[in-house]
């Protein structure tokens, strides 16, 4: 964890210098009034054998809609969301070394509050429609996903596809800022265009 702190520095110098319409985090983005439906960001960090991912997407292009989910359709929707992210083996094809998932964080609470979450694990339904009623209105939320790898030889790794775009929809633009050990760059990924080459290929 603490080797990814550099790099986490180094993606937002990166994204500063290349790119401004691309940032490093989600807050900064709506902070700036860019609040982007079909927008995602993904920040990449390799440094030896351990990847850094991060994804940052509006609401809207996850899960059709930013409010707190207030009925038992929209709950199954965001439970469906989390479930689509943890498939990293479908969103992930790494070329030119093996790399497993060692950690991931989701982050879905701008839609699906912690009393909703409960309901969801024990299988019955919470009404909370004045609380609900009321934070539908809320815009602007941002959902997140981070995602932490091993490879085993991270020096071979030459290129990374995403998959993010062909299990969501609305994401009609991902932009990547990405760095390693020894290079950096960007990238803005479409469905026909889903690779980041890390390094070049002889």
């Amino acid at each position: 964890m603490g080797k990814a702190y550099p790099l986490a520095i180094a993606v937002f110098m990166l994204s500063l210098n290349l790119n401004a319409e691309i940032p490093v985090h989600s807050e900064r983005v709506y902070q700036q009034g860019v609040h982007q439906h079909g927008l995602a960001v993904i920040t990449l960090a390799l440094e030896g054998d351990q990847i850094d991912v991060e994804l940052e997407s509006p609401a809207e292009n996850i899960v059709g809609f930013e409010h707190v989910a207030s009925t038992p359709e929209q709950i199954g929707v965001v439970a469906k969301a989390r479930s689509t992210l943890e498939l990293s083996n479908k969103l992930f094809s790494f070329i030119g070394a093996r790399c497993e998932l060692n950690a991931l964080r989701i982050d879905l609470s701008p839609v699906l509050d912690n009393e909703d979450l409960e309901s969801e694990e024990h299988g019955h339904e919470h009404h909370g429609h004045s609380r609900h009623g009321d934070l539908e209105h809320k815009t602007h939320s941002e959902i997140s996903a981070n995602y932490q790898f091993y490879c085993e030889r991270g020096f071979t790794l030459t290129a990374i596809s995403l998959g993010f775009l062909d299990h969501f929809p609305g994401i009609e633009k991902l932009k990547v800022v990405w760095v390693t050990d020894s290079n950096q760059g960007s990238a803005e990924l479409t469905v026909e265009s889903n690779t980041v080459y890390l390094r070049e290929i002889p």
